[in-house]
């Protein structure tokens, strides 16, 4: 492995221009991929990110919702009735309503979230100041996105037009549906529900959608079977899936990680494709000076080694810079473009290049392992 990496360093101080000018053609390739990942990661978390600031193992939607967390209603008694399911450790309530946001004379689309506190419902991070608790009249919580319009921990703010609250904490982002969310006590949400849409019949007997938290030790999809079969004996049709079916069931992020996950596999399969033809082609280019080297007595593996590590110089550097410049493009996109970039993204992608990468360079690799010694240096002549 020494004298291959010294091989491919003297390689590269002979002919840097070479390196570079396949660096430059993956990195473009690297940054489309990085960017369209961002992006679908990005539209994902804005539509799901309700479901994903709260902790629970199942979510108990009314039958007639279809899993839809804006249409689910179930009637109090049945949740009440969850919390009884053998299994079920706790259960809190979700419940969301379109509203406006009004802060210093603006207005900002917002959904407002009713929940349970000290329950499964209850956000599990807190950035600044504190949740508000049941009971508590005309307090609120906001999400990050709507920290960074300007509110602050004790200002007041006007939810659908005509109830003002005051701003107690500040949670991490949690967008539903592409707007930010506003956290209330179940008593503020019902009185908001049933100011803005009256004709729904908004009340305190009429919530969103349960989150149970299911015992250490029991089968999530077991228990949500018995909550099913308990709740339909006291004539309430319910149905239970896991959280992470209901993130898929929210409307557009099945289509959101279809479409843009296809165009992600397509732009890997484009970077395979060119790692395949930057190694054929550095294997014709080496193919005298590998017959030399197989002719003095340099085996196969060596040769290998340096094709890999070619390879390896090419995939670091080429996701080095598309780092950067995926990084900038985000910084430089206004707020509202759906491009936040995150660590974890970007290494699943760079993962995803280096497999394309060394897939494709598999085939320069092979190339040069069948190399004939005497058939190469004859060409020489």
């Amino acid at each position: 492995m020494m004298l291959a990496t010294w091989l491919v360093g003297r390689d590269l101080r002979r002919a840097p221009s070479r390196l570079l000018r396949q660096a430059v053609t993956l990195s473009v390739l690297a940054t489309l991929a990085m960017t369209l990942s961002t992006l679908v990661d990005t539209l994902d978390r804005r539509s799901t990110g309700l479901l994903r600031a709260v902790e629970a193992d199942l979510v108990v939607f009314n039958a007639e919702a279809r899993q839809q967390v804006l249409r689910s209603r179930v009637p109090a008694p049945g949740m009440i009735g969850v919390g009884f399911v053998d299994g079920v450790h706790d259960v809190g309530v979700l419940s969301v309503v379109p509203t406006t946001v009004g802060h210093a004379g603006d207005q900002t689309r917002a959904t407002l979230v009713g929940f349970n506190a000290r329950t499964p419902a209850e956000p599990t991070r807190v950035l600044d100041g504190r949740l508000p608790t049941d009971g508590e009249p005309n307090i609120a919580a906001v999400d990050a996105a709507l920290h960074r319009t300007g509110i602050e921990i004790g200002d007041r703010i006007t939810l659908g037009g005509s109830l003002d609250v005051e701003v107690v904490g500040v949670i991490p982002e949690a967008r539903f549906l592409q707007q930010p969310t506003v956290w209330v006590p179940p008593e503020v949400w019902a009185r908001t529900g049933a100011r803005a849409f009256p004709e729904r019949g908004y009340a305190e007997t009429l919530l969103g959608v349960g989150l149970a938290e299911v015992q250490v030790g029991r089968d999530a999809a077991a228990v949500a079977e018995d909550v099913v079969a308990d709740l339909a004996e006291e004539d309430l049709d319910v149905e239970v899936v896991a959280r992470r079916e209901a993130l898929a069931a929210v409307p557009g992020v099945a289509a959101i990680r279809a479409t843009f996950g296809v165009l992600v596999i397509l732009a890997l399969g484009v970077v395979a494709i060119v790692a395949a033809g930057f190694a054929l082609l550095q294997a014709d280019r080496d193919r005298t000076l590998h017959a030399e080297l197989r002719a003095i007595g340099a085996e196969p593996r060596l040769l290998a080694g340096v094709a890999l590590l070619r390879l390896a110089a090419l995939w670091l550097t080429a996701s080095a810079v598309a780092v950067v410049l995926t990084g900038a493009l985000a910084a430089a996109t206004p707020a509202g473009v759906p491009l936040t970039v995150r660590a974890p993204v970007l290494v699943v992608v760079i993962t995803l290049l280096g497999a394309a990468v060394f897939a494709g360079g598999a085939l320069g690799v092979l190339r040069t392992r069948r190399t004939d010694p005497v058939e190469a240096l004859g060409e020489r002549w």
